[in-house]
């Protein structure tokens, strides 16, 4: 089967539910202020972007439609202070994510499920600082909020917390796109996706 490209009304649903996705996601960014919710950040957002996102890969279809939505998040996020090393790792999460769905056109929920899991895991390139560039970087937030705080965040962010990390980001992106499947269930049957 050919695949098609992007056209405006993919372009204005990127738009739409980039939008969308962002608002929701922005709350649980917001908490990770506190240390605690900052390690749970991946799995909040896998929980409550769900819907958005694969109402996008529903409505376009199309590749190249989640990482536009994916890459100008982690634009604007840049823009909004986040480290830019976060890219490294959350375009090439974000591709893989979107070829993973496009496999069979977007149509098959399993693969459109482990797709979104896979997305889920963009926000983890904020991540990177604390693992590369770690001395630097728990200076910085020192400098920035106080040595009580960074050393609560130097706690967190340990290697032996990585697994921990992964496995609520799975297990929050799963049931994200559980959700989504649940509340939208009649329309992905419309557009054959389930």
């Amino acid at each position: 089967m050919k695949k098609r490209k992007l056209e405006v009304k993919d372009l204005i649903y990127i738009g739409i539910f980039t939008a969308i996705y962002f608002i929701l996601i922005a709350p649980p960014g917001i908490l990770g202020i506190i240390p605690i919710f900052m390690v749970l950040l991946p799995a909040m957002i896998g929980l409550i972007g769900g819907i958005p996102i694969m109402m996008l890969v529903m409505k376009t279809q199309t590749f190249g439609a989640l990482t536009i939505c994916g890459i100008v998040v982690n634009i604007i996020l840049i823009m909004m202070g986040h480290p830019w090393v976060a890219l490294i790792l959350s375009v090439p999460v974000i591709l893989i994510a979107d070829y993973v769905m496009s496999l069979r056109q977007y149509k098959d929920w399993k693969l459109n499920r482990i797709g979104y899991i896979i997305f889920s895991f963009w926000s983890m390139g904020n991540f990177i600082p604390f693992y590369f560039m770690r001395n630097e970087y728990l200076s910085f937030i020192e400098d920035k909020y106080g040595e009580s705080y960074q050393e609560t965040v130097a706690g967190l962010f340990s290697v032996g917390m990585i697994p921990i990390i992964i496995i609520t980001t799975v297990i929050g992106a799963w049931i994200g796109v559980e959700i989504a499947r649940l509340v939208l269930k009649k329309h992905f049957k419309r557009a054959g996706m389930i």
